[in-house]
């Protein structure tokens, strides 16, 4: 019977690889995020004062880091909802899988990936956002209002509509293909 409970608090406290390889979602980054995960497997961490996440990170549901302390998303991402970093300290956007949207309005990003595919629309609105990356394709609506874009790359892709107004965009590429409207 002793050597039964001694099994148990040997195999419960021992650490695991998990715990001692940050590269894994471990024990120690789950308790961490104890609390804002609901039951559909939505993260949310508005206004949350977490200053990083934990990598690599899967989130079953949406993730909103809205007006939180965040300021970089981790390399290995995938929502498998909606992406919402408005209002963030986001910088820097790494290529990451998400199923729905991303609004990133009046965060800090300045810079995309190349090749990044965006699976809903993308707000960018009211970002220090300078140049949009090669390869760009957004399936919804691409929002680029009061940035400082002045160009787009020409192969930038838009299924929906494009949204230029308070944006420095002069002309648009022919090779540019965008489904919808050009909101100026």
């Amino acid at each position: 019977m002793i050597s039964y409970f001694l099994f148990v608090f040997v195999i419960a406290f021992a650490p695991s690889t998990a715990i001692a390889n940050k590269k894994n979602l471990g024990f120690v980054d789950t308790i961490k995020l104890h609390g804002y995960i609901d039951g559909y497997g939505n993260l949310r961490l508005k206004n949350a004062k977490f200053t990083e996440l934990p990598e690599p990170l899967d989130v079953k549901g949406f993730l909103d880091i809205q007006g939180s302390e965040i300021t970089r998303l981790p390399k290995e991402l995938t929502v498998s909802g909606y992406l919402n970093a408005s209002h963030s300290k986001i910088t820097r956007v790494p290529k990451v899988d998400v199923g729905g949207y991303m609004n990133f309005t009046s965060s800090k990003v300045a810079v995309l990936p190349a090749g990044l595919k965006v699976k809903g629309d993308l707000s960018l609105v009211d970002t220090p956002i300078t140049a949009l990356p090669r390869r760009l394709n957004v399936q919804g609506n691409l929002y680029l209002s009061n940035t400082g874009i002045t160009s787009l790359p020409p192969d930038l892709r838009v299924d929906g509509n494009l949204y230029l107004r308070g944006s420095k965009v002069k002309t648009i590429p022919e090779s540019v293909r965008i489904g919808g409207r050009i909101y100026r």
